[in-house]
C-alpha cells in the first residue's frame, strides 16, 4: 500500500482539452495568426506548462515580439475557459475517493497557475479528497523540476519509498524520475506513448479503476 499519491492535472486527473484547444485556437485568432488546431493536434502542444504551448503553437513565427502578443491573449482565456468543458475522466472521482477512504494521502503538482489549478479541482474534486495542490508561481521552476515534489514529501512527513507520482506523459516521468519516484502512467492522458517510455514507468493503466489495486 502506498502512503501517498501525487497527481499531474491535465490529461490525468481532468480532462481540459476541449478548453485549452478553444483558448488558444480563439487567442491565435484574435493575435492575428492564420493557424488552428484540431483536438487531435492538440495534443502535442501539453505539457511544461502554458509558456511551452504558446511556443509549440506559434510553430515557425516563434519570435519573442509574437509570443508576447499571442501570450496576451491566451492566458485570459486560458483560466476563464477551463471550467466551460473541463471534467475528470470517467470514474476517476469515485476511484479516488475509494483510495482515499481507506487512508491513502492525494496531492497535485501541476505546471497550470497556481490559483486555476486550486480553482478547478475545487470546481471537479471539491477541497476534501487532495491534501495540497500545487500549481506554477510567478518565478518558479516549472515540472520536471523536482521541488514541489520534495515539498509534499517534506511538509507532510511522507517516507519517499511510499509515495508513487501519477501522470499521463513525458515530463511525467522526468518529475518521478529527477523526483526518484516511480510512475504510474495513465494512458488516457494527452501523452505520446513510444515504447521507451512505456519501459520505464513502473506501472502502465488503461482506466482510473486500475488505480485502486496499485494504491491499495
Amino acid at each position: 500500500m502506498y502512503q501517498a499519491l501525487i497527481f499531474d492535472l491535465d490529461g490525468t486527473l481532468l480532462d481540459t482539452l476541449t478548453d485549452i484547444r478553444l483558448a488558444i485556437n480563439d487567442a491565435l485568432k484574435a493575435a492575428g495568426f492564420s493557424i488552428s488546431f484540431t483536438k487531435k493536434e492538440c495534443h502535442s502542444l501539453i505539457g511544461n506548462g502554458a509558456d511551452a504551448l504558446i511556443h509549440r503553437a506559434l510553430k515557425e513565427f516563434d519570435t519573442p515580439e509574437n509570443f508576447e502578443r499571442l501570450k496576451k491573449e491566451y492566458m485570459p482565456r486560458y483560466e476563464s475557459y477551463q471550467g466551460n468543458h473541463t471534467k475528470p475522466f470517467v470514474g476517476e472521482k469515485p476511484t479516488l475517493e475509494f483510495i482515499h477512504q481507506r487512508g491513502v494521502q492525494l496531492f497535485v503538482c501541476t505546471n497550470k497557475p497556481d490559483a486555476l489549478a486550486k480553482e478547478i479541482i475545487h470546481k471537479n474534486y471539491g477541497d476534501d479528497l487532495f491534501g495540497e495542490v500545487r500549481g506554477l508561481n510567478e518565478g518558479e521552476a516549472p515540472k520536471p523540476d523536482p521541488h514541489v515534489v520534495e515539498a509534499f514529501i517534506a511538509n507532510h512527513g511522507l517516507d519517499p519509498s511510499k509515495v508513487l507520482f501519477v501522470g499521463d506523459s513525458l515530463p511525467d516521468l522526468l518529475t518521478a524520475q529527477n523526483s526518484k519516484l516511480p510512475l504510474c502512467l495513465c494512458l488516457w492522458g494527452y501523452g505520446f506513448y513510444k515504447p521507451e517510455l512505456l519501459q520505464e514507468c513502473l506501472y502502465v493503466i488503461k482506466k482510473p479503476k486500475e488505480l485502486a489495486k496499485i494504491a491499495l
